[in-house]
């Protein structure tokens, strides 16, 4: 679901053209219950971005520069999703041209169905992975076991796998090495693989001790 409302009072540089997007990515797992719901909603990530453009790519080529950025979001791309975006962003950016006036920053709020946390990379793109490989994924018990529970003290911290901000005063999910996250994204990196993200630390024998 894409929801385009109108832009806000703020403005940018008359050379350029900015689109905030808020996206929001509902985590669903299969129902082993099925009926009338095949998929139960397991948690919620909300990733928020502002993307700078150049007045002309938007007017010139506004369906390739929105696919690049809906892309680096990881947001599931519909070619209609991507029109709307474009033919909005395009007018209203030739219109501020054509009057060679301020930018009024455009906001854009899109709703994605998933079963997996998308991939937005931890910062960690240069670690090597070869030790991971033939490694068995953890089974729910063995990742529930390796899991803990901590209290967000402090504003500023983020989930080093989706790199959004933890909740202050909320709870997150910590591994033994003591690093914390959303409970959904670890979760679902430890199905996967079985070290920490941030630390590489091994868990996958922890539950053997």
């Amino acid at each position: 679901m894409v929801d385009i409302p109108p832009p806000p009072s703020s403005s940018s540089s008359s050379s350029v053209f900015d689109i905030e997007v808020q996206a929001t990515f509902i985590i669903v797992e299969r129902n082993p219950g099925a009926g009338d719901e095949p998929f139960v909603e397991s948690g919620r990530i909300i990733s928020q971005v502002i993307h700078e453009f150049p007045l002309d790519d938007l007017i010139n080529d506004g369906n390739d520069a929105v696919l690049d950025m809906l892309n680096s979001m990881c947001i599931p791309v519909q070619p209609s999703m991507v029109e709307d975006i474009a033919a909005a962003a395009s007018r209203l950016a030739a219109d501020a041209r054509d009057r060679d006036g301020k930018v009024l920053r455009m906001q854009v709020a899109i709703e994605a169905v998933v079963e997996e946390v998308p991939d937005f990379g931890s910062g960690d793109a240069d670690i090597d992975d070869s030790d991971d490989e033939g490694v068995v994924a953890m089974t729910a018990e063995e990742v529930a076991g390796s899991l803990g529970k901590t209290v967000v003290d402090a504003a500023g911290k983020e989930c080093p796998i989706c790199l959004e901000d933890l909740v202050v005063g909320g709870e997150a999910a910590c591994v033994p090495c003591s690093h914390a996250f959303h409970e959904v994204c670890i979760i679902t990196w430890l199905k996967k693989k079985n070290r920490c993200p941030c630390c590489r630390f091994d868990l996958s024998n922890m539950n053997e001790v």
